[in-house]
């Protein structure tokens, strides 16, 4: 059942439309948490990616109101970009006058103004769901809150491109598509579902990882591949920060129980064995490759495409570059890909195969 939204959903659906048209990754209500509180929602999130070196990410702040207040606008969403460490900052707003424009340019932010706003009415329609109508699609898995809370795990997955985008990001990503491939697998109903939220969290593995990879860009092949290795396995502390935890943790158990001082050895050993049970260097070696390396932007953007599409798109139908990903996640995982792919072959009716979007030029709007 398709959502009725009102004028500030459907304005924030028109201008995600634009910035996917014009080649970026979109992300739209991010929840900015910081402890236990909710601060507030950014309304898109976008990333970018005009060159192998070089990365995008702005926050949009997008208000459909009759006073708009568009200078105040301007302050917060600049304020929120600094705060953030994100690279710029925007603001939709209907107001039209030249002033506010002038202001934004003045201290650094781009402002789409009423005149844009009121010529975005007129693209044409999109095949993709509104971000209530996903959510919706969620909601009809009556128990989802029980089996795993699949709404609080994309919320919290979208949360994280806030905080960074570094290993720490990637390894919880990947720990929550697992979470969704296997649901897929187990929840027979609402497979189509899961698989759109994996689509979704894999996404955001990609995007992690090409953020990543823009300081290995001149990296020797091996030299990238034990990088990768080494943050998909230790995490953005590395071994160096690893070991300095369990050195911390057996010196506790040292100095607060002397009577178990042969144990810290065991968990040092216990700890090292587990990583490196991890095979880690299935999906290194696979994103360390240069071909990986140069489509996982519009990998990314398939995906999240995918997830959207009102007509669920099998993973049979990405293409082999998307494809290829996920058959890499789910060796990683241990999984056997086959019985995945054939498991949601036909789950809803597909279109066919569709084209990945071709790649985003580096100079647009921004």
């Amino acid at each position: 059942m398709t959502v009725s939204l009102d004028k500030g959903m459907s304005m924030e659906e028109r201008v995600r439309s634009y910035f996917i048209r014009s080649g970026y990754y979109t992300l739209r209500g991010v929840p900015f948490t910081y402890g236990k509180f909710d601060v507030t929602d950014v309304d898109l999130w976008l990333y970018d990616r005009p060159s192998p070196v070089s990365r995008h990410r702005i926050v949009v702040d997008i208000k459909n109101k009759k006073t708009p207040q568009a200078i105040e606008r301007i302050f917060w969403a600049k304020g929120l970009a600094a705060t953030l460490d994100l690279d710029q900052a925007i603001v939709a707003t209907t107001d039209k006058r030249p002033d506010v424009a002038e202001f934004g340019r003045q201290h650094g932010v781009v402002v789409l103004d009423g005149n844009f706003l009121s010529r975005l009415a007129n693209l044409s329609p999109s095949d993709r769901m509104s971000e209530e109508d996903f959510v919706g699609t969620i909601d009809a898995f009556a128990d989802q809150k029980v089996a795993g809370d699949w709404k609080g795990r994309l919320r919290s997955s979208k949360s994280r491109v806030l905080n960074g985008l570094g290993y720490n990001e990637v390894n919880a990503w990947l720990t929550d598509a697992r979470f969704f491939a296997e649901q897929s697998l187990i929840v027979p109903l609402h497979k189509a579902t899961a698989c759109r939220l994996l689509y979704v969290v894999s996404s955001l593995v990609a995007v992690g990882i090409d953020f990543v990879l823009r300081d290995l860009a001149f990296a020797e092949q091996d030299a990238k591949v034990d990088e990768l290795n080494n943050g998909l396995q230790f995490g953005s502390s590395g071994a160096k920060g690893a070991a300095h935890v369990i050195d911390i943790a057996i010196g506790l158990v040292d100095q607060y129980a002397p009577e178990m001082r042969g144990l810290g050895s065991k968990i040092r050993r216990g700890v090292e064995s587990d990583l490196e049970a991890v095979q880690t260097h299935i999906p290194a070696e696979y994103f360390g490759r240069p071909s990986t390396a140069q489509s996982l932007y519009n990998i990314a953007r398939e995906l999240e495409n995918a997830a959207f599409l009102t007509s669920f798109r099998s993973p049979n139908d990405l293409s082999v570059d998307a494809k290829s990903m996920l058959s890499v996640l789910l060796d990683f995982w241990g999984m056997d890909r086959s019985r995945f792919f054939l498991n949601l072959k036909g789950a809803e009716p597909s279109r066919g195969p569709r084209q990945p979007e071709s790649p985003p030029q580096s100079n647009r709007l921004l």
